[in-house]
């Protein structure tokens, strides 16, 4: 989702992978946040909107969990 919807689709963009690096900005922040809404039913507060949070794959899948995703 992250890397075919919100950064340009790249072949060594793996779960540990510094999304800042692959692109990642504040617009794409946004749209990551719609679909997060959208996909899992999860609002993310402003407090965890943090670079470490958004920082990989990884931390944001283990952030969408915390906050009782609900796939739909």
């Amino acid at each position: 989702m992250i890397s075919g919807r919100l950064l340009e689709p790249h072949a060594g963009l793996g779960f540990d992978a510094d999304l800042y690096e692959a692109g990642l900005d504040s617009m794409a922040i946004m749209q990551l946040l719609v679909l997060v809404e959208q996909e899992y039913g999860v609002n993310l507060p402003e407090g965890d909107l943090t670079r470490h949070n958004l920082s990989t794959i990884r931390h944001i899948a283990e952030l969408i969990r915390e906050r009782g995703a609900k796939p739909r």
